[in-house]
């Protein structure tokens, strides 16, 4: 279903994007195609609850998070179970599931596919009955990562890539117990992703053949890794060909449960959620209403 009445919430603090001609930009779009829309700023406060009262006013049927994941995922929220569509303008440092629904991070090329694409219903992961998770989200080394990017204060690919490589010095291994499929193992791990996606925004596949609306998410751990071997990890993640190597193992399931031997950071769409001993992970088929390429 195209828009015919748009909702833009745009974030002004993601990413490093220029915005400055963000608002030109919609006008000149929708203008241009004849349809009706308003502007809300995200201020960081109480914003969901702002959001509400402006739809409760306005009734878009589509919300457009201009913004990053985060952005993306607290949209979300507010559309599950709904008729209402979600569009993307990727204004963020990584801008993950944009990437996944091939949404150009140009504002102009995204803008038209909002006016011209097309509406698929996607997956969402429920975590402990408080989180969604649209895209992916970790337990272990790329959520320590992400606290140390947030903690440098920069943006930007470049500060990701510093913080990578500062994480890996102090990357260490843990001890979990999962549940899933009728099953349980224990297992010694650097990582386990909850994905409902294949791969992050910095094209890094780490779960090759992932598909938005199959009903299901992979469980996807990786064991410990020595240094000799991470620079073919990497490579082999980048071309999508991480599900051979003999550091990952992949479970495809519709019900996960992850026992930590002690707390974990958790991320979920790029925005840590504290530290954690237990995650119960559920799919919900169907959820949400994306426009997409």
């Amino acid at each position: 279903m195209q828009p015919k009445k748009l909702l833009f919430i745009i974030n002004p603090k993601s990413g490093n994007n220029d915005k400055s001609t963000l608002e030109k930009q919609i006008s000149r779009v929708c203008d241009k195609n004849k349809k009706e829309y308003t502007l809300f700023y995200t201020t960081g406060k109480n914003d969901q609850e702002k959001i509400k009262e402006k739809q409760a006013e306005y009734q878009a049927d589509t919300l457009v998070a201009c913004g990053g994941d985060g952005t993306v995922n607290m949209v979300a929220q507010l559309l599950l179970n709904s008729q209402m569509q979600l569009g993307i303008i990727p204004l963020g440092s990584a801008n993950g599931l944009a990437y996944e629904l091939e949404i150009e991070d140009d504002i102009r090329e995204s803008l038209e596919l909002l006016m011209n694409g097309n509406s698929i219903s996607m997956d969402v992961i429920q975590i402990n009955d408080k989180f969604i998770c649209l895209h992916l989200s970790d337990l272990g080394f790329n959520a320590q990562m992400i606290k140390d990017f947030e903690e440098s204060g920069e943006r930007g690919m470049l500060s990701y890539a510093k913080s990578f490589f500062g994480s890996l010095m102090e990357k260490k291994t843990n001890e979990f117990r999962i549940a899933f499929n009728g099953t349980e193992k224990t297992v010694k791990a650097e990582m386990i992703v909850l994905a409902n996606a294949s791969s992050y925004g910095t094209g890094a596949v780490i779960n090759p053949g992932s598909k938005l609306d199959d009903g299901t998410f992979e469980l996807v751990v990786f064991k410990p890794i020595p240094l000799k071997d991470l620079f073919s990890l990497t490579l082999e993640s980048f071309l999508g060909d991480i599900k051979n190597s003999p550091y990952v193992e992949i479970y495809k399931v519709e019900k996960a449960e992850i026992y930590c031997q002690e707390p974990e950071l958790l991320q979920v769409d790029g925005e840590l959620k504290g530290e954690n001993k237990e995650i119960k992970a559920e799919i919900l088929k169907g959820a949400l209403n994306v426009i997409v390429a």
